[in-house]
Formats: C-alpha cells, sequence, structure tokens
C-alpha cells in the first residue's frame, strides 16, 4: 500500500463518518463490541451448560440416599419384627419333633432332649433353653445344627462342646444349646422346670 492510497483512504472513511454522525459511530462500536464480547463468552457459557448437564446425569444416576429413621422408630421396627419372628409356647411338642426329625434327616442319633421353659416379663416373651446330646459325625452334626437354625428361626444355637473317647472312634458326642423364643401361651406364665422328651 502507497502513501497516497492510503490517504485516499483515510479520506474516504472522514467523508463517510462526516455523512453517518457520531450517533452512527457509537452505535457501530457498541455493535462491534458487544459481538466480540458474545463471540467471547459463548465457549463458556458453552462449558459451563455441558457441566451442569454432567452433574444433573450423574445425580439422577445416583442411588437415593438411605432413608434417615430416627433411633426409636428403628428400635420399635425391630421389636416388631423380632416379635414376629416367634413361635407360640403352645407349641414346644412340635418344636421337639421337628429337633428329632431335623437329626434324623442330617444323619445324627438324638435319642434324649432336656428342656427347661421360662418366662421373661421385661420382653414379654418365653424362652426354652433345649439341652441335646448328640453323636454323629463333624458334618452331619453342623448339617444339622444348620437345618434347625434355618427351619427355626425363632431357635438360638448357645451352645456347643464337642467330645471324643478316643482318636479311633469315628464319630464324636457333642452337647449343643438351643434357646427358643416364644410368644407367650395364653394359658398363663411358663412353668419353671426342667423336663425331658425321649424319642
Amino acid at each position: 500500500m502507497t502513501v497516497e492510497s492510503l490517504g485516499r483512504a483515510v479520506l474516504r472513511l472522514r467523508l463517510f463518518f462526516g455523512r453517518v454522525g457520531g450517533g452512527a459511530i457509537l452505535a457501530a462500536t457498541l455493535s462491534a463490541s458487544g459481538i466480540s464480547m458474545w463471540l467471547a463468552l459463548i465457549p463458556a457459557v458453552s462449558a459451563r451448560v455441558d457441566r451442569e448437564a454432567h452433574v444433573v446425569a450423574q445425580m439422577r444416576s445416583a442411588p437415593f440416599p438411605a432413608r434417615t429413621v430416627a433411633p426409636q422408630a428403628l428400635a420399635a421396627e425391630r421389636l416388631a419384627t423380632f416379635y414376629t419372628r416367634l413361635d407360640d409356647a403352645g407349641h414346644t411338642e412340635l418344636i421337639v419333633a421337628g429337633l428329632f426329625q431335623a437329626a434324623s434327616d442330617a444323619g445324627v442319633t438324638l435319642d434324649k432332649a432336656e428342656y427347661m421353659p421360662a418366662r421373661d416379663a421385661v420382653g414379654r416373651f418365653d424362652t426354652y433353653s433345649i439341652a441335646l446330646p448328640v453323636k454323629g459325625g463333624y458334618p452331619s452334626i453342623r448339617r444339622f445344627c444348620e437345618s434347625v437354625l434355618l427351619a427355626m428361626p425363632y431357635a438360638a444355637l448357645d451352645n456347643i462342646r464337642f467330645k471324643r473317647s478316643s482318636v479311633s472312634e469315628p464319630g464324636v458326642k457333642a452337647e449343643l444349646r438351643f434357646t427358643m423364643f416364644l410368644r407367650p401361651d395364653a394359658q398363663g406364665p411358663a412353668r419353671v422346670a426342667t423336663s425331658e422328651a425321649k424319642q
């Protein structure tokens, strides 16, 4: 570009601005600055929208938070669940028969069961502590215990002791102690006595 052509371009601009006026120049300047700001802001706004959409998608796919339960309500719910799992104290003969059947199914020798009923007045339930002297192999005794606990959700295995007379003896003797948690019998309080049942 020569000096002469540059001078012509400047003269044309001066003539143009003289015809248009100052308001148009100001409007053109503001429009140009607005467009440049808009072009500069669009990528930043777009990136922010993408980030927020990603956060929303993550929140939607996240599992719902566990419900918050007051300790008193949780205790009441657990107590109600406990009472629904209890069997009736009037069914003790069926419980003992079930123990003998489970022993037979597991291949365990069970000749007798000693049990002692009791009442927990504060807890509003009866218990039957049942002592079972059994004979058999360790796998059979374990299978017997598992089947009792699965079939009777109100039962707890309190104690188990193993005894073997000699190394050459094929099986072991075990003393099992279960506690059965039962709903009180409507006929009256449980008898606090030791009884024995035999097959």
